[in-house]
């Protein structure tokens, strides 16, 4: 089954932006990021007011075939998971995640712009950080959020999971 709104939650590293993509490149949906429309500047975190954010999301959803990955459980991404005709919840081990996130960070240093350096190693141990709490906190807020969409949540453990959950 092809789902054409999809909202993809998990922690940093979970893989959600790379599900997301593949799914987006498989049933040409566009694909959106909440980091994008969270913050003006990503690598400073600077952030939008909240007016110009609820306008992006709301511009996002208003189309008839996404994707939404994000980190953000909390009820400004109300919008979209009530829209979504499909919610993946990606859980994977917090080993797996930590990994993740160091691989990409260090994957990413020698191509960011020199300007960008001063933030990375503040934004890898705020990412480590948040993955640490994210299973004991946000990842069960997360589920109280999505509690009124069950018929349409998929919880998986593992990107194969999701794989499946999706119809990928």
């Amino acid at each position: 089954m092809q789902f054409k709104r999809v909202h993809i939650i998990g922690g940093a590293g979970s893989g959600k932006t790379t599900l997301a993509r593949q799914y987006a490149a498989a049933t040409d949906a566009a694909h959106y990021e909440l980091d994008d429309l969270y913050y003006l500047e990503i690598a400073a975190r600077t952030k939008r007011a909240k007016t110009d954010r609820d306008e992006q999301l709301a511009k996002a959803i208003a189309g008839q075939q996404w994707v939404i990955d994000g980190i953000f459980w909390q009820p400004w991404v109300q919008p979209s998971l009530e829209r979504a005709d499909k919610i993946i919840i990606l859980a994977v081990p917090e080993r797996t995640r930590h990994l993740r996130v160091v691989t990409r960070h260090f994957r990413y240093l020698p191509r960011a712009p020199v300007r960008q350096w001063r933030y990375f190693f503040p934004t890898l141990v705020e990412l480590l950080r948040h993955n640490r709490a994210y299973d004991g906190g946000p990842l069960q807020e997360t589920q109280a959020l999505i509690a009124p969409y069950a018929e349409k949540v998929s919880i998986c453990r593992s990107n194969a999971a999701a794989h499946q959950a999706l119809g990928l």
